[in-house]
């Protein structure tokens, strides 16, 4: 035997909703206003840097390109060799024990920017077994210098940076300062 009450509780019930199939969107509706405030305070936090790289065109370019120095730099896993694509190897930068030696790169990268001031492209090219974090601070480092002044803000190198595959080892012209064959020191 059920209570009086528990019978006019379910006649209300059934009353009250006779004929209210309609879907209740309410709880929907504030679920979305939390993920919306949930990724705005997410995204906020985020910083996204992206840098826009000029991607070597085949040979056929190459014959058009201006006389003078063609600045590339070549990154292998033992050593950097900053080259000039028409005359060859400028500067050779061994591994220091801690990695690559970003620092003598710099300063090498400082002094030809004197000397070429209007200067603003190189080419990073590198091996395929280079870390992807190694190809990042080698070309942060021939982007953009630290100034030693008070602020510490940075000053351009050169922005226009493109990206290659480097040549064999065998391809490489010899560094400059390297006895030529035949020519023995004495």
């Amino acid at each position: 035997m059920k209570s009086k009450s528990a019978r006019l509780v379910r006649r209300n019930h059934a009353r009250y909703h006779q004929g209210r199939d309609d879907l209740n969107i309410v709880p929907m509706i504030d679920m979305m206003v939390i993920l919306v405030f949930f990724l705005i305070f997410t995204a906020v936090f985020s910083k996204t840097n992206v840098l826009e790289l000029n991607l070597p065109a085949g040979a056929a370019a190459a014959a058009e390109l201006p006389k003078g120095l063609k600045l590339e730099i070549i990154v292998r896993p033992g050593d950097i060799v900053v080259n000039d694509r028409n005359s060859g190897p400028l500067k050779t930068l061994p591994n220091l024990a801690t990695g690559y030696d970003l620092d003598q790169l710099s300063e090498f990268m400082r002094r030809v920017k004197a000397q070429y001031p209007e200067m603003t492209d190189a080419t990073v090219l590198l091996e395929p077994s280079v870390p992807y974090d190694s190809l990042v601070q080698v070309m942060d480092t021939v982007r953009l210098y630290q100034l030693p002044v008070a602020p510490f803000s940075k000053a351009e190198l050169f922005p226009d940076i493109s990206l290659g595959d480097a040549p064999a080892l065998g391809d490489a012209a010899t560094p400059a300062d390297a006895p030529k064959p035949g020519n023995a020191p004495t």
